[in-house]
């Protein structure tokens, strides 16, 4: 074997490897897949797939439970899906928790320069947002995880870009 051939071998030899330990850990493919054992994987999601009528209930009881800026009023239903669709359970919370994701960061932005109380409890609630469970790692990115730390630093130094772009970019029209 020449020299060339080994390094194709090796190569590949690694790059098979690689994928193998990935794929063990989970990192490519099904994560809701049960082991040798039968036991599931650390990485997969517990949450079962429901109706929409399940994940509207789940919608409401969220937007109940959670605190919104004076005159904003979350829509009282789902909007925009498949009534005859099914979900992952979790995804009314992720809906509800998105809306006020949105509510606050328009908040912010409508106040931060003109009324620093009303800015101020708008961070307050924001600084909520990353431990709420539509933020886990079951349900949100590493990446979104980053996004909103930075744009709450930026919002901290009274520069309004992360929220703005946030706002354009994720945000209905409300």
């Amino acid at each position: 074997m020449n020299n060339h051939n080994i390094g194709k071998a090796t190569l590949i030899v690694g790059v098979l490897s690689a994928l193998l330990m990935l794929n063990a850990c989970g990192g490519i493919g099904n994560n809701n897949v049960s082991g040798v054992d039968g036991a599931r994987s650390q990485n997969s999601s517990s949450r079962e797939t429901v109706d929409f009528a399940h994940i509207e209930k789940e919608y409401q009881e969220s937007v109940a439970k959670l605190s919104w800026p004076e005159k904003y009023k979350a829509p009282a239903n789902l909007v925009g899906e498949e009534k005859d669709s099914q979900f992952q359970s979790g995804y009314g919370d992720t809906q509800a928790s998105n809306y006020y994701q949105c509510a606050w960061e328009r908040q912010w932005l409508d106040t931060y320069a003109s009324n620093e109380q009303a800015a101020s409890k708008a961070l307050h609630e924001l600084e909520k947002v990353p431990s709420m469970p539509f933020m886990g790692p079951d349900r949100c990115d590493d990446a979104t995880r980053n996004f909103f730390k930075e744009h709450m630093r930026k919002a901290k130094l009274g520069d309004p870009s992360g929220f703005q772009q946030d706002v354009q970019t994720n945000c209905p029209v409300m």
